[in-house]
């Protein structure tokens, strides 16, 4: 829970009023069926991306910012950068730039930034097909390519920054989903995440891919307690 706006909440999304994600049941089932695609264990290819290092799980505390655990915000004159902790991503916002063309579509997508008064507010859109997942308040939630997310970022005090965000996918959800969080300052170090592909992880989870071909080619028999 968090205290946004003096009031303490147990969900980070408040519209819809019930915190759920608006899932449309094609949305849910493309959900559902995108992490049972995951299940590979032939080949590292097939694992996800935050499993071979190329990010962190695709943004972190809300949908497109940078992952968990600290965030490093440098704001320059032509672009704001947050850089995570976890998988040291860096989302560079360009501030008041020109659209790529369509077919361009980076990891965490194309993020362009613009002052409302003092709240810097970032649309991003052009998701790249095999960066459609996000963490949001412990649940995976996913986004199609044509998904945007608009987020604004306002000092509410020396030390916080309320950090709002929309998300319009109607390929997904039922409607468009509403979130806000309070993001804290501190004085504790960004770390090295020191994470790299080929580590233990990825070659003991095909390792055990080898061990249970293996059992299973000896029959159900060899799998009994």
């Amino acid at each position: 829970m968090a205290r946004v706006r003096g009031e303490i909440r147990s969900s980070w999304i408040v519209d819809p009023a019930d915190g759920r994600l608006p899932y449309t049941a094609a949305g849910r089932a493309a959900a559902e069926q995108a992490l049972k695609d995951e299940e590979v264990y032939d080949h590292p290819e097939g694992r996800p991306f935050d499993e071979r290092c190329l990010l962190g799980g695709g943004g972190g505390v809300a949908p497109p910012i940078i992952n968990r655990d600290l965030i490093m915000i440098v704001q320059t004159r032509d672009s704001v950068v947050l850089f995570g902790e976890q998988n040291h991503e860096a989302r560079i916002i360009r501030i008041g730039a020109a659209r790529a063309p369509a077919a361009l579509r980076p990891w965490m997508g194309e993020a362009i930034g613009r002052w409302d008064g003092d709240t810097l507010v970032v649309e991003t859109i052009n998701l790249s097909p095999r960066d459609g997942w996000r963490w949001n308040a412990m649940e995976w939630i996913r986004l199609s390519p044509e998904a945007k997310i608009t987020e604004r970022f306002t000092r509410t005090s020396a030390g916080e920054i309320l950090y709002a965000y929309v998300v319009e996918d109607p390929a997904t959800y039922t409607q468009a989903w509403r979130g806000e969080m309070p993001l804290h300052a501190t004085t504790a170090p960004i770390l090295e995440y020191a994470c790299h592909e080929g580590n233990y992880a990825l070659s003991n989870i095909l390792a055990g891919g080898r061990t249970a071909d293996q059992r299973n080619a000896k029959g159900p028999a060899a799998t009994a307690p």
